[in-house]
């Protein structure tokens, strides 16, 4: 039997729906429009209709509310401490509260140096005991040194560390702390007369650029003792911090001279910290080649002061003194005529000031004068006695010399300042011996008839 089943109705066609047409867009000059309508005909050309569009819109809003909507039936809670927030129903299933986690506290004793570990009261965990080691050895405490005291003596070594904190003044200003007094002791002589240097420096142990007056007394020794030739006290000016004088002596002995800075009020020193001291030796009272009487003037023991050779800078002078005495070492007390004249070639050599032959009086058988020159090198001169007839030399029986230096030449005192050498003596302080009782000096004359 064949059931015949109706027909059902024929579902209409779907419209069809014409595609959109996109109307152009006017053009304007410089710019195109044309990207713009690639995603709609991208569209119409997959056939992506708008309601499809719009349905998918309206799903993903509904989710979206959906979420919304549950997260606010929803309350936050603070059971656990994190960084994150967690959330359950405010009426039902609340979060369980967690316990914090207990560990047993171990508890140590000390004993000469080792930690041993005691297992907690709580048998059910197994502990190892904590292993014992060996003390370390005791370090003995460092030796503590024994620390020099700071110095506060007038004057100081010149092998002493720069910026010293006793040593306060500025660059360029002199200060005792390196200002010392050359050769280096003990100074010992046998010519009778000793050259020594006074250094003037600042606290960057350089010559001060100065011209102080320095004043040198007798402490100790024969009262006779000259400097430059000048009974003391006497003063003598340094140039560019430095000054250089003989000391003179005709008995053996030793003689300590006290030497100051009194434009800048401070004594100097040697480097030891001590006022100088020269010991002169060998010396005799009488000679047998000196047969003048007494008072009567000697070529033998008649000197020019200081010992040749004299450093001096072009432009400036060097002053010069003369001792006439007898044949015991006395400085006569009678007027000697001296001429000084020149023995080089140097147009600008200057003798007090004059250029050609000078004429000088020692009064009471002393007398000093100063030379000078505008150009560097080495100037040398004679000095006669034209009284008595005879020649007076430097206690080395040399005519005296001045070696002129060039400022522009020479650098400033100041800027490279060099300590006189610990090993090495100053040439100047170390003449050669006097003629003894048995020899002739070769630049004295035959003394003069009484």
């Amino acid at each position: 039997m064949r059931v015949k089943f109706p027909k059902l109705p024929k579902i209409p066609k779907t419209p069809k729906i014409n595609a959109l047409k996109i109307p152009s867009l006017p053009k304007i000059p410089g710019l195109n429009f044309e990207p713009l309508k690639r995603p709609f005909i991208l569209a119409q050309k997959h056939k992506i209709l708008l309601s499809v569009l719009v349905i998918v819109t309206l799903f993903i809003s509904a989710a979206l509310f959906s979420r919304d909507y549950i997260m606010s039936k929803l309350s936050e809670t603070s059971q656990f401490v994190g960084s994150g927030n967690y959330f359950a129903k405010s009426t039902d299933a609340p979060l369980p509260t967690v316990s914090p986690i207990s560990f047993p506290s171990p508890s140590t004793s000390t004993v000469l140096g080792n930690t041993t570990y005691t297992p907690p009261s709580d048998n059910s965990v197994s502990q190892t005991p904590f292993p014992t080691f060996t003390p370390l050895p005791t370090i003995q405490p460092l030796p503590t040194p024994n620390l020099v005291p700071v110095t506060t003596n007038d004057s100081s070594n010149t092998s002493s560390a720069p910026s010293n904190p006793n040593c306060t003044t500025g660059a360029g200003t002199p200060n005792s702390w390196y200002s010392d007094v050359y050769p280096n002791p003990p100074v010992t002589t046998n010519t009778g007369s000793v050259t020594l240097i006074v250094d003037i420096r600042d606290c960057n142990v350089n010559l001060a650029p100065v011209s102080d007056t320095i004043s040198i007394s007798l402490v100790s020794g024969d009262s006779n003792t000259k400097v430059n030739g000048n009974s003391l006290p006497t003063t003598v000016t340094t140039q560019n911090g430095e000054a250089k004088f003989s000391v003179s002596s005709q008995i053996s002995g030793s003689v300590t001279l006290s030497i100051k800075d009194t434009t800048r009020n401070f004594t100097v020193t040697d480097i030891n910290n001590n006022n100088p001291t020269i010991t002169f030796t060998n010396n005799t009272s009488g000679n047998s080649n000196c047969t003048t009487g007494t008072g009567i003037a000697n070529g033998w023991y008649s000197d020019i002061y200081p010992a040749s050779p004299v450093s001096g800078t072009a432009g400036s002078s060097v002053q010069f003194s003369v001792v006439i005495r007898d044949c015991n070492k006395n400085t006569v007390s009678t007027t000697e005529n001296l001429t000084v004249t020149q023995t080089s070639s140097d147009s600008t050599f200057t003798i007090n000031g004059s250029s050609s032959t000078f004429n000088i009086q020692a009064v009471n058988g002393q007398a000093t004068f100063n030379v000078g020159s505008s150009n560097a090198g080495t100037d040398t001169f004679t000095v006669k006695d034209t009284t008595s007839n005879f020649t007076v030399t430097d206690p080395n029986n040399n005519n005296p010399s001045v070696n002129f230096s060039s400022p522009a030449s020479t650098p400033s005192p100041s800027a490279t300042p060099t300590p006189a050498p610990t090993s090495t003596p100053i040439p100047s302080s170390s003449p050669s011996p006097a003629p003894s009782a048995s020899s002739t000096p070769s630049s004295s004359p035959t003394p003069s008839p009484t």
